[in-house]
């Protein structure tokens, strides 16, 4: 797990920002999947509402939903979104509002956000936290104030072996057994923090494993389709497994 303390400059300039008075109601947080931008969200949300995400009134967090095989935010998340903004904060003076991987949110979602965005309620703050901005509609990406966080140096976790494990099992089964499992990890809302979990093991490992570099190539390929909505995911998977 990255330490908050890796980012005391962030920390730093988003302390001075309150004590100024000049918090905006936007920010983008933009960097690797493993940058430690959800962990570092949290601490705002500490600073903002004394507490953390677990069992907080005052925050709300919009996850992507898989509904009909498509892994997106929609426009009810976006509806979900505004009436929790409209509301006065619980206790304290600020309402915190997290949208994790933004870059897949669906057009109708974004002309949605947009509303908030150019009408954003007092004492609210809205966070994006997207490893892919280029993604993000243009009229979003001018409304909000853009956070970096640079990549850390990466340790594997059990978690990833053990999903890198599952996927080295996969490349030993029949093609019928290969799309019966693609269709299985596609009806699981968290497949494309699967594939995440899979491309951060490989990379770790290119180093000492060249032969690798192949499945990795079409991690990445698969990683791109499935962030966008507007492709087909379940035929995205399948294609993958076919291919190994």
């Amino acid at each position: 797990m990255i330490k908050v303390q890796e980012y005391k400059k962030q920390r730093n300039y988003f302390e001075n920002l309150l004590k100024r008075g000049n918090l905006g109601h936007a920010y983008l947080f933009v960097g690797q999947d493993s940058a430690g931008k959800n962990i570092f969200a949290e601490d705002i949300c500490l600073m903002l509402t004394a507490k953390g995400f677990e069992n907080n009134p005052n925050l709300k967090f919009i996850q992507p939903n898989a509904k009909e095989n498509k892994y997106r935010i929609g426009i009810e998340n976006i509806r979900d979104l505004k009436s929790f903004m409209s509301l006065k904060p619980h206790s304290g003076k600020y309402k915190l509002a997290v949208v994790e991987n933004a870059e897949i949110i669906s057009n109708e979602a974004a002309n949605a956000m947009l509303k908030i965005l150019e009408e954003p309620p007092r004492h609210s703050l809205l966070i994006l936290v997207s490893s892919k901005p280029k993604l993000l509609p243009r009229t979003i990406l001018s409304r909000c104030e853009t956070v970096n966080f640079p990549p850390v140096p990466e340790v594997e976790t059990e978690e990833m072996r053990k999903a890198l494990g599952e996927l080295r099992k996969v490349f030993k089964q029949s093609m019928a057994e290969r799309i019966k499992y693609a269709k299985q990890i596609n009806e699981k809302e968290n497949y494309i923090e699967l594939v995440n979990l899979w491309l951060r093991s490989l990379r770790l490992q290119l180093i000492n494993k060249p032969a690798s570099a192949p499945v990795l190539k079409k991690l990445l390929r698969l990683s791109h389709i499935i962030s966008q909505p507007q492709y087909n995911h379940r035929i995205a998977l399948e294609n993958f497994f076919i291919s190994l």
